[in-house]
């Protein structure tokens, strides 16, 4: 397994307050935690939503305690992906679970973005020459791309109008066959119907030499993928599990796993088990 080289930001580089998805909230205030999501918390639970209601009410007071409470005790934290220091990042939660230490207050990065842009300066090393083409673009990577790697990024969405080629399906893209030097396709899988193609396709338009990187959710603890009838509230077709692994395979000849979080110092809030795969053609 490659060394991962963490490479920021520089410090003194501003964050536009009119970028949406670029600058975050700021760090959650004392009264907004002990009113409004106290307040959320509590219609969650008369709604009979207890496993939200819970994981609420855990969001609300790790944030109450790493902001308010006890921060003097607390560790530093740094993003890599702006250069925010502080002493905590912002837990978030939602009916499945509760995200510790998951969003930055300067820039609303999350634990993937932060574990990819550590990851992203050795994978991108010693590729072809050509484009990398970046699937649902987030501005938070977008924008660190802009600025530390060398290929030219290209991106497309199925919905969005506002990349260089929308309307894309990652089941059945238009490009030709070895178009790209790498590809980035963050958090996406999840929400296509067949997976399986799409990882045909995107190795299809990969260039021999060239490198695909995926992120998706899932339980890495286990082995099978978990398959919805429907999708579920975040749009997710499946959960996935390390069986994930073998289904790239069948499309690029070499597929590593990387554990972002195990790979990294915990100030900067990559939790274990977040998962980079890493395919290669």
């Amino acid at each position: 397994m490659p060394a991962i080289t963490i490479l920021r930001r520089p410090m003194n580089t501003q964050v536009s307050s009119d970028n949406p998805g670029w600058k975050g909230r700021g760090a959650p205030a004392l009264g907004k935690l002990l009113s409004r999501d106290v307040l959320t918390t509590a219609k969650l639970a008369a709604r009979g939503k207890w496993s939200t209601s819970w994981h609420m009410a855990l969001e609300v007071a790790a944030n109450t305690g790493n902001f308010h409470v006890w921060p003097m005790f607390r560790s530093s934290r740094e993003c890599p992906c702006c250069g925010y220091v502080g002493k905590s990042f912002v837990a978030t939660a939602n009916w499945r679970a509760v995200s510790y230490q998951s969003r930055c207050p300067q820039c609303d990065s999350r634990s993937r973005h932060r574990g990819l842009v550590m990851l992203l300066g050795n994978v991108l090393a010693d590729l072809p020459d050509g484009e990398l083409l970046f699937f649902a673009p987030e501005l938070i990577l977008l924008r660190w791309l802009s600025d530390h790697s060398t290929l030219k990024i290209v991106t497309t969405d199925y919905n969005s109008a506002d990349v260089d080629y929308s309307g894309e399906d990652i089941q059945q893209l238009s490009f030709p066959s070895e178009s790209f030097a790498a590809i980035l396709c963050n958090h996406v899988l999840e929400h296509v119907p067949d997976d399986r193609q799409a990882l045909m396709e995107t190795a299809r338009v990969l260039k021999p030499g060239g490198v695909a990187v995926f992120t998706i959710p899932g339980d890495y603890d286990k082995q099978t993928t978990r398959h919805f009838d429907t999708p579920d509230g975040n749009g997710h077709f499946r959960h996935y599990g390390l069986e994930v692994v073998d289904l790239m395979r069948s499309a690029f000849p070499k597929v590593e796993t990387i554990d972002m979080g195990a790979q990294c110092d915990p100030k900067f809030g990559v939790r274990r088990g977040d998962m980079a795969f890493v395919c290669r053609k």
